[in-house]
């Protein structure tokens, strides 16, 4: 059986979305961030090293990394719906969107979460004398 450690705010988003795509069984164990920090709990250095979500943990081991999830779940479970092109442009372009989330996407989405949060932390609540 699979099991999806899901950390709030955390790319396993995507995991849990493929699973249920794919119609797989799986369990799933849920985690909090830090309120203060915002980090993973310690307890995920437990299921792997890194300590991060997405982990899969499979009757092989532990699994991290989202496009390794992705891509071990694809060659495990997606014969029907989502089987990888061997070779050519069809490839190429797998390869492409598997990927762009985290080359392309995922950078200006966490820096403008980032900053956000920041701009929240430096506003001062209505009212406040400004200094």
């Amino acid at each position: 059986m699979l099991t999806l450690h899901h950390l709030n705010n955390s790319r396993s988003q995507r995991i849990l979305w493929l699973l249920e795509e794919l119609g797989v069984d799986y369990n799933i164990e849920h985690y909090q961030r830090d309120s203060i920090t915002n980090l993973a709990p310690e307890s995920l250095r437990a299921v792997h090293p890194l300590g991060r979500s997405p982990v899969l943990t499979t009757p092989e081991g532990a699994i991290a990394e989202s496009g390794a999830i992705v891509e071990y779940l694809v060659r495990q479970y997606g014969q029907t719906n989502f089987t990888s092109p061997e070779s050519g442009e069809n490839l190429q372009q797998y390869l492409f969107w598997l990927h762009f989330a985290e080359g392309s996407l995922m950078p200006p989405l966490v820096a403008r979460l980032v900053l956000e949060k920041a701009r929240q932390k430096g506003s001062k609540p209505e009212g406040s004398p400004r200094i």
